[in-house]
């Protein structure tokens, strides 16, 4: 090989090394900050809002939204001067997938609002040693905690490996004849007694809490794999979904109040308060409405009508995918 073939290669070997390290090229936390405009903020807090407790995925609808708003995710490119509590490059990817944990407060704040009443009186029972609350309370931790250690333990992987369209088109086609499956399997039940949710034990809060474990693949449906794992354990459709919304108000809680400590100073050098606060406010009112609705719909419907939406939606883009 001739003299200049080996200094063009080694040229070329020592420009590439920062990429083999980790270091790839970088962008300001201004331009970083541009990209999180009002009109995106309404479209990520309307589809999270409606979404996050319908049995049609959160999480994959935000992908499929992110993709349609041709939002920028490259793992290698960071923002430069920005690092997280453990003092890690922060990566553009990163930024676009935390932002909807920011957002997420607002669904959060609409469970709270719809289920005031429930959670003030598990709250005040547990202050006062109040068997049943005590009781309720410990059934909701037994359900939260086998996806919560998973998450924790695989979220790398998941987030490496999981989140595409593809992932998400296959999870909302198999989801929805999982739902058609359990539909014809788990016939409507009515509630068995007048407060079925504070009866709840550790057994069905457990099969929950298993169930819950599959909504870690993205376009599965937390509220789907937890109404359904209710539905195993002997729940009424009512009791369920009822369940299910205070299972996720304590997971989306944990995941929300994680992400946000862990991306430390990073959390206001790249997200603009305007935009995130109408983000925030927009998922609020659209969850506290489908989570209003959705409760009186299931027990009166089940749901079936999301398993056709379900199965529509991801073989149109599995479709769609096909063709491209």
């Amino acid at each position: 090989r001739s003299p200049m073939l080996r200094l063009a290669f080694g040229l070329w070997l020592l420009s590439s090394l920062p990429s083999f390290a980790g270091y790839g090229p970088t962008v300001t936390p201004e331009e970083i900050r541009r990209e999180f405009t009002y009109s995106r903020a309404v479209v990520t807090g309307t589809v999270e809002g409606v979404t996050e407790y319908l049995p049609v995925s959160s999480t994959g609808h935000m992908i499929l939204s992110d993709s349609l708003l041709g939002v920028q995710k490259y793992p290698d490119v960071t923002v430069a001067g920005v690092t997280d509590r453990k003092g890690r490059a922060v990566s553009m990817e990163r930024v676009a997938d935390d932002y909807i944990v920011i957002i997420q407060l607002g669904a959060i704040l609409a469970v709270l609002v719809a289920f005031f009443g429930r959670v003030r009186g598990v709250l005040t029972g547990l202050c006062r040693g109040d068997g049943q609350s005590v009781s309720l309370a410990s059934s909701i931790l037994v359900a939260f905690l086998p996806a919560a250690l998973l998450g924790f333990l695989f979220k790398d992987a998941i987030s490496a490996y999981l989140f595409s369209v593809e992932v998400v088109a296959a999870a909302l086609v198999v989801g929805g004849l999982v739902i058609l499956v359990a539909e014809y399997l788990l016939p409507k039940k009515a509630a068995e007694s007048s407060d079925e949710v504070a009866a709840i034990g550790w057994r069905p809060a457990l099969t929950v809490g298993l169930c819950q474990c599959f909504a870690l693949i993205p376009g599965t449906s937390r509220s789907l794999a937890t109404i359904l794992g209710g539905r195993l354990a002997g729940l009424s459709h009512t009791a369920a979904t009822e369940f299910s919304f205070l299972v996720g108000l304590l997971t989306l809680s944990a995941a929300s109040i994680y992400k946000m400590w862990s991306l430390g100073p990073a959390l206001t050098q790249v997200y603009p308060a305007g935009p995130a606060s109408v983000g925030l406010l927009v998922a609020a009112v659209t969850a506290f409405v489908s989570v209003k609705w959705l409760v009186g719909y299931v027990s009166r419907n089940g749901l079936g009508v999301f398993a056709w939406y379900r199965i529509a939606l991801g073989g149109a883009i599995l479709a769609f995918l096909a063709l491209k």
